[in-house]
């Protein structure tokens, strides 16, 4: 399991925090997080919490639920109240995936639930309605493929496992995220170890998964997570590399039942010509909804600052460095780098306008509500901030 002290472990253990700045916009956060010791000896196990945003700020819902495990790291909402989660149980034996139902007060009800090989980080959903799902297994170097048309009979289909690294058998594979192209007929699988990208074709109609030739990176790349983009009749992808804390640009070539990439750029993920600090990662990459701007967020650089609030403390921040993207070229242009409200934010997502973005601070165990700008693609002010018992991991909107 993941226990973890954060960076503010005073303020996290038992403290809460809420905006009291007014926001017009309303609506559910869920928050997945690993357990996090408080004191030493002292810990309060992971889960999933549902924070609500209104005019006092982010408030939490009820209690920590437990119905995803006690190591929660990614969490998938479909239709307005299908939930999906993953326990990532990460040296402690097998995980789980859940299916859960999203209440209309943002508790959760479970529904069905299936083991899965140790580790798993991510879900994906695939086929025309979302009948199958990928989790990428990272600690046991594989993905599984489940069956979810019954959402109370998670079924197991397939397992695939992926090799250590040609050149290193000590380097084992560690399988971070798996991302659908905009066709539905390929995923791909950034792994942060091997320093490849998988590449599978997927059968459309027999919902079934054939390998191809990986996209090899160079080592110590370390891609951790991507983000496809159709922009008139060209197709793009973009990785973020943690170790290299930078960001790569592909232009995406089809052929029959095949995928190749095309690298354009390969830029840091602020932008700038500087060497990252010592001890940095790239962490999360999404575009916005109106597929205009990419964001990007780096862990352990702390190189602003960010005032809270609740009390107007001072905290150092990591970045949340957003690029407006050329639709002819797929070029990025670095548009603005805004706190992300404290350390470490290991995920962030949009509301489905963009018009708000929310953040996990694993540094401080806070989450994060901003105001957005979807034309400049700026982000602004706080509207909401609570600092959780656990260490914050991901937070997605339910609207």
């Amino acid at each position: 399991m993941r226990a973890t002290h954060g960076i503010f472990a005073a303020l996290s253990a038992g403290f809460s925090l809420s905006s009291a700045a007014a926001c017009s916009k309303q609506g559910l956060l869920l928050v997945s997080s690993y357990p996090f010791e408080s004191s030493p000896g002292e810990i309060v196990k992971g889960g999933v919490t549902t924070l609500k945003l209104g005019n006092k700020g982010l408030e939490q819902v009820g209690e920590i639920s437990s119905i995803c495990g006690t190591n929660p790291s990614w969490q998938t909402l479909v239709g307005g109240d299908q939930y999906y989660c993953i326990n990532e149980n990460f040296d402690d034996g097998p995980g789980a995936f859940t299916s859960a139902k999203v209440n209309t007060d943002g508790t959760l009800a479970f529904v069905g639930n299936s083991s899965t090989p140790g580790g798993p980080v991510h879900i994906a959903l695939f086929g025309e309605n979302g009948e199958r799902a990928i989790t990428s297994n990272f600690a046991s170097s594989s993905l599984d493929v489940f069956n979810i048309e019954d959402s109370a009979k998670l079924q197991s289909l397939d397992n695939k496992p992926f090799p250590p690294r040609a050149d290193s058998k000590t380097i084992t594979s560690r399988p971070h995220q798996a991302v659908v192209d905009p066709t539905g007929g390929f995923v791909v699988i950034p792994d942060l170890s091997v320093d490849v990208l998988h590449i599978f074709n997927i059968d459309q109609t027999a919902l079934t998964l054939t390998e191809l030739p990986a996209h090899p990176f160079g080592n110590g790349t370390g891609p951790r997570h991507a983000a496809f983009l159709k922009s008139g009749d060209k197709t793009f992808l973009y990785v973020i590399a943690e170790k290299k804390v930078s960001v790569l640009g592909f232009e995406v070539s089809y052929g029959t039942n095949s995928l190749t990439l095309s690298e354009k750029f390969n830029i840091r993920t602020d932008g700038s010509e500087n060497a990252p600090a010592e001890g940095s990662s790239g962490a999360e990459i999404t575009i916005s909804p109106n597929n205009r701007f990419l964001t990007v967020s780096t862990r352990n650089e702390t190189t602003l600052e960010y005032t809270s609030v609740a009390d107007g403390t001072k905290i150092p921040s990591d970045a949340l460095n957003t690029f407006s993207i050329d639709p002819v070229t797929g070029e990025l242009t670095h548009v603005q780098s805004a706190p992300a409200g404290g350390s470490f934010p290991r995920h962030f997502s949009f509301n489905k306008d963009g018009s708000l973005v929310a953040v996990a601070c694993g540094g401080e165990n806070r989450v994060n509500v901003f105001e957005r700008d979807v034309v400049t693609g700026m982000i602004g002010k706080a509207v909401g901030e609570r600092v959780l018992t656990t260490q914050v991991n991901h937070v997605i909107f339910k609207e």
